[in-house]
């Protein structure tokens, strides 16, 4: 069962994120493999550039689950560039730059740690929250234009903070003004 959490409506303002790909979620949560340590290695200067960038945080991770029993899911693991950055990112080999425009998000905020079976019911608890709602049709119209995402997780705490940690189900959407 899940306990009742409070979700929130926001706005996400434009933002340049880098993002790398994974296809299992262990891969994103272990410190130490390509995913991880390629966004590691890009804040300690291992981009074009040479240059040193602040962690920020949240460090995202986009979910796109399988279509059938042979499919893999998609894991594309994104931090946000900080703000002195955004104009002109460091590009890195392996890793993509992504400029997000504004955009709202419905969220869901859990915590612990991220696992596969803990995302999948947090994601359908926002969802089953939020059904029947406006936010709900927008993210509906949202995943079958723009985003092949079904979810987004934000993740605020190090790997080796294990009390109080902070996380979120993110489901992104536009309003028509």
């Amino acid at each position: 069962m899940v306990a009742e959490r409070a979700i929130g409506i926001g706005e996400l303002l434009p933002a340049t994120v880098s993002r790398v790909e994974a296809t299992a979620m262990e891969e994103v949560l272990s410190f130490g493999v390509d995913t991880v340590e390629w966004l590691f290695d890009y804040i300690q200067g291992k981009n074009y550039y040479k240059e040193k960038i602040e962690m920020t945080g949240p460090v995202i991770t986009e979910v796109s689950p399988s279509d059938g029993p042979l499919c893999e899911s998609s894991f594309v693991v994104s931090f946000f560039v900080p703000k002195k950055n955004q104009a002109n990112p460091a590009p890195a080999k392996g890793l993509h730059i992504q400029k997000w425009k504004p955009t709202y998000v419905a969220i869901r905020q859990f915590s612990g740690f991220v696992n596969d079976y803990e995302i999948g019911v947090e994601a359908a608890a926002l969802e089953a929250s939020i059904a029947g709602t406006i936010w709900s049709a927008a993210i509906d119209k949202n995943r079958g234009t723009e985003s092949s995402s079904v979810y987004t997780v934000a993740q605020y705490n190090s790997p080796f903070e294990f009390k109080n940690r902070v996380n979120e189900i993110w489901m992104l959407f536009d309003l028509e003004k």
